[in-house]
C-alpha cells in the first residue's frame, strides 16, 4: 500500500448572528454559544493497515489549547466529540464511490473535581438501568489533559474486512473529527441552523492512497 498524500483542511464556522434577533433567543445564544478561538484538534501518526483481516485506521488527538474546553466545562456543558471516517474508490472523473465508514461519538463532562470521558454508542451516552452497574468510563480524573492524552493518545477506528480492496486501486480515506456542544436539542439545532455550536474549529484529514 502506497500513501500517495495526506492533508489537512481547516473548517472554522462562523460565531457571529445574521441579523436581528429576538431577545429570548438572543439569550439563548449567549448562554448556549461557545466561541471559536485558535485553538484545534491536531492528528498525528495517520495510519491505516491490517489488522487481523480487518482495515483499521488508527492516529492520535491532540488539543494544544483547552481553554475553550475549560470554560465551557465550567458552565456545566456536556461536550461531544464525534470521529467520523470514510473510505472511498478514488474516480478521475467522476465522484469517489464510497465503500466503507464508521463513527465513534464519545462525551466529555465534569462530575465534581473529576473530568469523564464516556463511550456513547449509537449517539446517546450510555444509560445505566436502576439497579444496573455502570460501564466504566474510557477515562476519568482531575487532570484534563491526562483524561484526554489516555483516550485520544492512540484511537483505532474500524472500518470493515480487508478483502474489500482491490490490488493496484486508488482511495481516498478522509477523517473528520469535531468537538461541539452535546447537550443542545435538535429543536435547537435546525431552528438555530445558521450558528455554530462547536466549541473548537471542525477539522478533516485526507489521506489518497494506492493498495
Amino acid at each position: 500500500m502506497t500513501a500517495t498524500d495526506m492533508r489537512r483542511d481547516g473548517i472554522r464556522t462562523g460565531s457571529g448572528v445574521w441579523g436581528a434577533v429576538a431577545c429570548g433567543v438572543a439569550g439563548f445564544l449567549l448562554a448556549f454559544a461557545v466561541s471559536v478561538s485558535a485553538a484545534s484538534l491536531d492528528l498525528s501518526n495517520l495510519v491505516l493497515n491490517n489488522n487481523d483481516g480487518r482495515i483499521q485506521v488508527r492516529f492520535g488527538l491532540d488539543i494544544p489549547d483547552l481553554t475553550p474546553l475549560y470554560a465551557a466545562l465550567a458552565e456545566g456543558a456536556v461536550l461531544a466529540v464525534r470521529m467520523e471516517a470514510r473510505l472511498s474508490l478514488k474516480s478521475e472523473y467522476l465522484w469517489d464511490r464510497q465503500v466503507a465508514e464508521t463513527s465513534r461519538l464519545t462525551i466529555l463532562r465534569k462530575v465534581g473535581a473529576q473530568y469523564v470521558l464516556e463511550a456513547a454508542p449509537g449517539g446517546r451516552p450510555v444509560q445505566t438501568p436502576p439497579g444496573g452497574v455502570a460501564p466504566p468510563p474510557l477515562a476519568a480524573g482531575p487532570d484534563l489533559p491526562d483524561v484526554l492524552r489516555r483516550a485520544f493518545g492512540e484511537v483505532a477506528l474500524d472500518l470493515g474486512a480487508w478483502d474489500i480492496l482491490t490490488r493496484g486501486q486508488a482511495y481516498v480515506l478522509v477523517l473528520s473529527i469535531g468537538l461541539g456542544r452535546g447537550d443542545v436539542s435538535a429543536f435547537w439545532r435546525n431552528a438555530l441552523f445558521f450558528w455554530s455550536f462547536d466549541v473548537l474549529p471542525k477539522a478533516r484529514y485526507r489521506l489518497d492512497f494506492t493498495y
